[in-house]
């Protein structure tokens, strides 16, 4: 019995040796991705497949989002042999119905549904707003990120659409998807050795909630003419800036117009900014 008792107090004794390795790993790995996001001077989103000019100028950024499943491996290796950063596309609030894979294997469950049991659809994106308290769908998600992220090498996930909870649930319904995507995102950090996480809009959702665990965050039209002298989009600016020196979360804009003084506004705040006068439509390399 004296044995017994040994030989499990030494097996427990080795699991939290193994769990504080794997989190001191994981912590060293966040501040060093954290240190690299922080000299990031240029970055370019693009959602498309690769060709050769294509791959020779990713290498030259510092950062750039890619649609794993068009982008080509060759492109992101080349890259990242070159010191780019890779980070990988996913959508989290929503579910596209052209990523037919993971769109079959989706249940009724996992869609979110409104009072009257209605989904909600965007017909500009073809694609269906999710649940993210379904554990089902962040099952799916976590498999899709293995399978387009982890093992394809990139240096972090970008999940999209996280905004969608705030700008189209009903506020009493927000708690709950914002704390579903909390786990999501922990789930993420404890699954993939502190895989590098960054996410689009939902800057309450950053505030409240994902801070921590988010190395960067992405506003989209950051446009002089939009928030250049809104007051909402001010105060955001400052509370990012907060954000930033407490937690280490990048801010990376967008600019869809007025590119000089959308950049300028940007720098003011040590933002990094990215023009597209194409607006939100990333498909074609700029």
């Amino acid at each position: 019995m004296r044995k017994l008792l040994l030989t499990i107090t030494t097996i427990i004794a080795s699991l939290g040796i193994w769990l504080l390795i794997s989190s001191n790993q994981a912590a060293k790995s966040t501040t060093s991705i954290q240190a690299k996001l922080a000299d990031v001077k240029d970055y370019k989103y693009y959602l498309d497949a690769g060709n050769d000019k294509i791959g020779k100028e990713m290498a030259k950024i510092d950062l750039v989002i890619v649609e794993p499943i068009e982008l080509q491996q060759k492109y992101i290796d080349y890259a990242q042999k070159n010191g780019t950063l890779i980070y990988g596309y996913i959508n989290a609030m929503e579910a596209d119905k052209w990523n037919s894979e993971l769109y079959s294997q989706l249940k009724e469950e996992d869609f979110y549904k409104d009072e009257h049991g209605e989904k909600m659809y965007f017909s500009e994106w073809d694609s269906y707003l999710m649940d993210m308290t379904s554990q089902h769908y962040q099952k799916l998600l976590l498999e899709e990120i293995q399978k387009q992220i982890v093992q394809k090498g990139l240096d972090g996930v970008f999940l999209d659409t996280v905004g969608n909870i705030n700008s189209y649930l009903p506020e009493n319904e927000q708690e709950a998807q914002n704390k579903a995507m909390l786990s999501f995102i922990k789930a993420i950090k404890q699954q993939y050795n502190g895989l590098s996480v960054a996410q689009n809009w939902g800057f309450q959702t950053l505030a409240d909630y994902t801070a921590p665990y988010v190395d960067f965050i992405m506003w989209e039209n950051f446009s002089y003419d939009v928030v250049g002298e809104d007051e909402w989009s001010l105060d955001m600016m400052e509370q990012l800036v907060e954000i930033r020196e407490k937690s280490g979360t990048q801010i990376m804009t967008i600019g869809f117009e007025d590119e000089e003084k959308s950049r300028t506004l940007a720098e003011k705040y040590q933002f990094k900014f990215f023009y597209s006068p194409a607006g939100s439509y990333y498909n074609t390399w700029q």
